[in-house]
């Protein structure tokens, strides 16, 4: 408690609230303009109203959505990408309505059900799948073994509630016919869509893995693509960096075929570099914005969407070209580790969760095969 004379009839007056959470010290400041002992009858009464502050802010009565707020200053910051964090944000502003009140240290797992069981109906009325639920129950999750390490909380109320039941799914893909009618309608297409297309089926890297790329990333001698960038753009903003995990970093041999087909396009590149002069912005990037620039992971989207559409294809999504390409190798028998280090999957194990429907279908194939062997002729 103090006050400070600032000119004739004006004070500052200060009251001590302790320390945040945090450690940071607060206090409550007034501009007073009066006699000085009118100034000394507000400073009393500024006491009275705040004395007891400092005492109450401790853990105890720290609520979920002043917890949030530390979250994501403190952790996600500089621990986690834009996209991320984004995500984080916009499950927050769902989250927060339900449980934003209660105390940290209060919920419990029941909470944490009920509150699971509200979000499971998103804005629009409609059911929410697996990957939306387990968005929501990640991040608690995150939060709370957070909290646990910054001594906020000693248990993790998330571990006991429902985890969200993964649905199985069928992966969609191109089977040789389709991929066959897919690379025959690239030829009626620019030659920017037939690479990019012709290097998402061979090399079954991810749309933000292939915006990250640059010229320098293909060595035309050898055959082969270097990734270890992913571009993404979040309302607006660049976010690029080292890819999804460390497996993901890795080195691609990709067919003469392929190879061919960037060459062309690299020198359709260098001649319309030339056109644009000045406006150019020389990034190296191997798929291009109209000047140079970075291409939106977006855009592939529209880029399939539009020649499925335009050549009466079956409907694909720029994502299952990745799945069309590691399925398409399963089935031709390639060794499922090389499959899982080409896709930049963290583990075997991920690659055959992912595509344990075609490779039950491979064995039945297998075994087929050995029953031709020994059947008499």
């Amino acid at each position: 408690m103090g006050f400070k004379k600032l000119s004739n009839n004006k004070y500052k007056i200060s009251v001590e609230l302790g320390y945040d959470i945090l450690g940071n010290r607060k206090r409550k400041t007034e501009i007073f303009h009066g006699s000085f002992n009118d100034m000394k009858k507000r400073e009393a009464e500024l006491m009275q109203m705040y004395y007891h502050v400092g005492n109450v802010r401790n853990v105890n009565d720290l609520t979920f959505e002043q917890y949030s707020d530390i979250f994501l200053d403190k952790y996600c910051k500089d621990n986690i990408s834009l996209v991320t964090m984004d995500g984080y944000e916009e499950a927050l502003q769902r989250i927060l309505p339900l449980i934003g009140k209660v105390k940290l240290n209060k919920i419990t797992p029941l909470m944490l059900d009920s509150m699971y069981q509200h979000l499971k109906i998103g804005k629009s009325k409609k059911v929410l799948g697996y990957h939306s639920m387990y968005t929501f129950y990640k991040l608690i999750n995150v939060m709370f073994n957070q909290a646990i390490k910054w001594e906020l909380v000693d248990r993790n109320p998330n571990l006991k509630a429902t985890k969200p039941k993964k649905e199985k799914k069928e992966r969609r893909f191109y089977d040789l016919q389709q991929i066959d009618q897919l690379l025959k309608s690239l030829e009626d297409e620019s030659i920017k869509y037939k690479a990019l297309i012709t290097l998402a089926l061979d090399s079954g890297a991810r749309r933000s893995e292939i915006c990250a790329l640059k010229w320098n990333d293909i060595d035309f001698d050898r055959h082969t693509l270097r990734i270890d960038n992913s571009l993404k753009v979040v309302k607006g903003i660049v976010d690029e960096g080292k890819t999804k995990t460390p497996a993901s970093n890795r080195v691609i041999i990709l067919s003469n075929a392929t190879i061919e087909v960037l060459k062309e396009y690299k020198k359709w590149q260098d001649e319309y570099k030339k056109q644009m002069g000045k406006q150019w912005k020389d990034a190296n990037r191997v798929f291009i914005s109209k000047y140079g620039g970075h291409m939106n992971p977006d855009t592939c989207s529209k880029i399939i969407n539009n020649i499925v559409k335009k050549h009466n294809l079956d409907y694909l999504t720029f994502h299952e070209l990745r799945h069309t390409s590691a399925t398409y190798l399963i089935n031709k028998g390639v060794n499922p580790k090389a499959v899982s280090q080409r896709l930049g999957h963290s583990d075997t194990s991920v690659t055959m969760e992912i595509y344990s429907h075609t490779f039950e279908h491979t064995k039945k194939e297998s075994a087929n095969a050995f029953d031709e062997i020994l059947q008499p002729a």
